[in-house]
């Protein structure tokens, strides 16, 4: 039998057998993030969509220089995962500017990259007030605040409505009438991962079934079942891909009364106003 090396060498020199490779590298490939960093069934299912479009050009890369190539598909998935560790926290921050509030700071976050080393905190409670100068800059604040409405944890709510000029209960109040709108959204994202893990756990058993199936016949009908599921769990990651929790600039400006502009251009505004809060190193890493 074929080890995966040899398969992958095949496939170098005559275009064939790119199935039966990625079949046996995807579940390597969407449980690495879990194995090396902790991270839990959607980050994976995302590092794979990252991923998998690469796939082909990792295989023709791949030189035979006497070392496996597992060996080789570990380390350019270790150098994958960072740089797709990195992206992500970048976004995490561009966006998630002043929602994690401690009594003492704003904001404290500690976020561990793959390598384990703590990140900077974004910025002090008095940093940021000195941003939010105007009533004007306290008001796009709470829009912000209210755009992570389904993550807001009251215990930062004192906090958050203190710089956003409004009590913690109006906040509060603001937060959970959002949540109620978006009610459907969180279901709609509960069903679609609900099929996906599914389909992903008949995917592994088709596999196991197959690798121990002799008879053509009954390795065709598991092969084509197979690719059924994995039509279905496609299908159902990109349903979840679209599901969006975060409540449209349309819906905060009917719930605070003013117009869907008015939200679009006071985010704009304050989040280039924040963005040296939130993203500290933007600078170093542009360059």
């Amino acid at each position: 039998m074929e080890n995966l090396t040899q398969k992958v060498l095949l496939f170098q020199k005559t275009g064939e057998g790119l199935q039966k490779i990625v079949e046996e590298i995807g579940p390597r490939v969407y449980q690495f993030p879990r194995r090396t960093m902790g991270w839990d069934e959607d980050a994976c299912g995302d590092f794979y969509v990252f991923i998998h479009p690469r796939i082909i050009r990792l295989l023709r890369r791949f030189r035979n220089q006497g070392k496996p190539f597992e060996s080789y598909l570990w380390a350019v998935l270790n150098w994958q995962l960072r740089n797709f560790a990195r992206d992500r926290r970048k976004d995490e921050r561009r966006w998630q500017v002043s929602l994690r509030v401690d009594p003492g700071a704003l904001v404290t976050l500690e976020d561990r990259g793959a390598d384990g080393d703590d990140l900077d905190a974004w910025a002090s409670s008095a940093a940021l007030t000195r941003c939010l100068r105007s009533p004007a800059d306290r008001r796009n604040f709470l829009f912000l605040v209210l755009k992570h409405s389904h993550g807001l944890d009251p215990d930062r709510a004192p906090a958050l409505a203190r710089l956003a000029g409004v009590s913690a209960n109006r906040l509060l109040t603001l937060a959970a009438a959002l949540r109620d709108q978006r009610a459907g959204h969180e279901k709609r994202q509960e069903l679609f991962r609900g099929r996906r893990n599914k389909c992903y756990a008949a995917i592994r058993l088709l596999e196991t079934e197959l690798q121990a199936e002799i008879d053509p016949e009954k390795t065709a009908a598991l092969q084509e079942r197979l690719r059924r599921v994995r039509h279905r769990m496609r299908v159902a990651m990109d349903h979840l891909s679209r599901v969006a929790l975060a409540p449209t600039n349309l819906e905060i400006g009917r719930l605070l009364g003013v117009p869907k502009g008015t939200v679009d251009s006071g985010l704009f505004w304050l989040k280039k106003k924040l963005a040296p809060l939130a993203s500290p190193d933007s600078d170093r890493d542009a360059s």
